[in-house]
């Protein structure tokens, strides 16, 4: 007898006496093979069933995140600045989107692991040893050797998605940083409102645009136009020697009527032939009308309306991030 009863597992006591005949023959029986070919089933369908498990909850993973994600896509963000909020809506797409990716990969990995604990199920019963020498003999690899490299997959994709996470983790944080940024020169006496900038004296809001590129670093070497100023009300030098052209056109609402593409025809005529502008802006702090926005497009002027004026005035934001040039 192979099996012996020194440990502590006992056979069932089964009820009916036939069955209890039978395992004893069984078990008085077995042979080494029989034993080692059984042990080896049970340990790959205990390791099977794990390995199916932790695709399963993989997969859970991965979906849960991906809602997560999409639902901050679609987040109202009615008490957020747009920028902001765009922010936050453009790391989140970024996110479904890799998400999304890996979300197809587990889904297929999971259905392959529960096709091939499947056929090992299915194999049940069978004799142990017949069973085990088929499938030595099979040019074919066992159901339990089609899931090792599923497994293997499962630690590249849950690095992968971790990668994924702390990436989305890293750019929320530089956005909370940003609007934390914001939110201080929103307090402080640098900032301006467009209420305060729309009562502004067409003067001052030429300086304001001089404060402005002056603030980020730029050297202004004219404050304020007039006659004989050629469309150019403020000219700077950047730090990298590129020179800057601003038109200024102040309304006294934003609802006071749009920049029509006349006054974007006569600075494109001087911008850069007379004042070699490397760049050219138009600003106002009320709307531009579509003409003039299809050609300021067409010439590679930058408008800078009420909208981006509130970013570059009231949140401190530099000019090369609000014209969006990095």
């Amino acid at each position: 007898m192979i099996i012996k009863t020194l440990g502590k597992i006992r056979p069932h006591r089964y009820a009916n006496k036939d069955f209890r005949r039978w395992m004893g023959d069984a078990i008085g029986k077995a042979t080494q093979d029989q034993l080692l070919a059984s042990f080896i089933y049970t340990t790959e369908a205990t390791y099977a069933q794990s390995i199916l498990g932790i695709l399963y909850e993989h997969v859970q993973d991965v979906s849960r995140e991906r809602a997560e994600a999409k639902a901050r896509q679609t987040a109202a963000l009615a008490d957020t600045p747009k920028p902001i909020a765009d922010l936050c809506r453009a790391a989140a797409c970024q996110l479904v989107e890799g998400l999304a990716d890996e979300l197809t990969e587990a889904e297929q990995a999971l259905d392959e692991a529960r096709a091939a604990f499947k056929k090992m199920k299915d194999t049940f019963g069978d004799p142990a040893v017949r069973r085990h020498r088929q499938t030595a003999k099979s040019s074919e690899p066992s159901p339990f050797e089609t899931m090792m490299p599923l497994w293997s997959q499962y630690s590249d994709a849950a690095d992968r998605v971790a990668e994924l996470l702390n990436a989305d983790a890293e750019e929320l944080h530089h956005v909370a940083m940003l609007d934390a940024h914001r939110m201080a020169f929103v307090r402080s006496e640098a900032s301006m409102t467009l209420e305060q900038i729309h009562a502004l004296h067409h003067s001052e809001f030429e300086q304001l645009a001089a404060d402005l590129v002056r603030r980020d670093g730029y050297r202004v070497t004219r404050s304020g136009g007039g006659a004989g100023d050629l469309g150019a009300d403020v000219i700077a030098e950047s730090p990298q020697g590129e020179i800057v052209v601003i038109q200024c056109k102040h309304r006294a609402s934003a609802g006071s009527g749009a920049i029509g593409s006349p006054d974007l025809q006569r600075l494109n005529g001087t911008a850069r032939p007379v004042h070699n502008a490397d760049l050219v802006i138009a600003m106002t702090n009320g709307t531009f009308s579509l003409p003039a926005r299809r050609f300021a497009d067409s010439q590679k002027i930058h408008l800078v309306e009420a909208q981006k004026l509130e970013r570059w005035a009231t949140w401190g934001q530099p000019l090369s991030e609000v014209l969006e040039l990095i």
